[in-house]
């Protein structure tokens, strides 16, 4: 009884050493990619081109009135 709980300890404590360093090395590795992949923050970032509001809202007219002609047509559809 006791070698077992001996070995089932010892099993347990490798099983913990080894998860251990295994995240330990993916902090590292993570750390290491995100210093790798890091852009130069002083560049200036460009700013996204923005349609003319005029063709959205037209845009979304068109959008609402599709919706509301396919409920229209599902409801009549399914009565």
């Amino acid at each position: 009884m006791q070698q077992q709980l001996s070995e089932a300890f010892t099993i347990m404590l490798t099983g913990m050493i080894t998860v251990f360093v295994f995240l330990t090395l993916l902090l590292l590795a993570m750390g290491l990619l995100r210093r790798l992949a890091a852009t130069d923050e002083t560049a200036p970032a460009q700013a996204p081109q923005q349609a003319p509001q005029a063709k959205t809202q037209a845009t979304d007219a068109q959008r609402v009135a599709a919706i509301t002609a396919a409920v229209h047509a599902y409801r009549r559809d399914h009565q």
